[in-house]
């Protein structure tokens, strides 16, 4: 497997910033405009390391290792549900919570 894959390219995030950039200036006011595009930005960066963690790291505490679990049950066992990568609130909210074990087994 790629090991650069698993993050969204630098140069594409960098084409797609301008037009973001000119978006919150136009829906907020200068003293704000950088604070939100600063945290959507790192709210975006620390989400895609988060990703890369779990496809690659080795979790040591329960946490991350019950989050490294939900998520590659996303992509092996139930691809159509847990999109969530860091956290399983949203498949909460819009009901895409996969079951907690495969039909048929205990």
């Amino acid at each position: 497997m790629d090991g650069l894959r698993l993050v969204f390219p630098p140069a594409a995030a960098a084409v797609l910033c301008v037009p973001l950039w000119n978006l919150i200036k136009f829906l907020s006011t200068p003293t704000t405009a950088p604070a939100l595009f600063g945290g959507g930005l790192l709210g975006y960066v620390m989400y895609d390391v988060t990703h890369y963690y779990l496809h690659h790291g080795q979790p040591s505490r329960k946490v991350t290792r019950n989050l490294k679990k939900y998520h590659l049950n996303h992509h092996f066992r139930i691809q159509d549900m847990g999109f969530g990568i860091t956290s399983s609130l949203w498949d909460r909210v819009f009901g895409t919570l996969p079951p907690s074990k495969a039909p048929g087994k205990k």
